[in-house]
């Protein structure tokens, strides 16, 4: 039986249609505390459709708000995130 929250049960339950969503989850899982700006500037997506998907897959349970930390470029306090293990 596959976990409600594991990564494999969210790839079965992401069509082509949502490309984007799957991107910013991957970016999450692959990099090392990012944060909005973060994930939008590795994907090349616009903040706004970043965080909406993040704020769905928040949602879904899939990723969680870790911590914050401070952004390199704008050295304001951000909140950074991390999938759901």
């Amino acid at each position: 039986m596959i976990d409600p929250n594991s990564i494999d049960a969210y790839r079965s339950t992401v069509g082509l249609r949502d490309g984007q969503r799957m991107l910013v989850f991957d970016t999450i899982r692959q990099a090392r505390h990012p944060s909005s700006a973060d994930v939008a500037r590795l994907t090349g997506l616009p903040r706004t459709s970043v965080c909406g998907r993040l704020r769905k897959l928040e949602q879904d349970g899939f990723i969680y708000k870790a911590g914050t930390k401070i952004d390199p470029f704008t050295k304001k306090t951000v909140n950074y995130y991390m999938v759901t293990e």
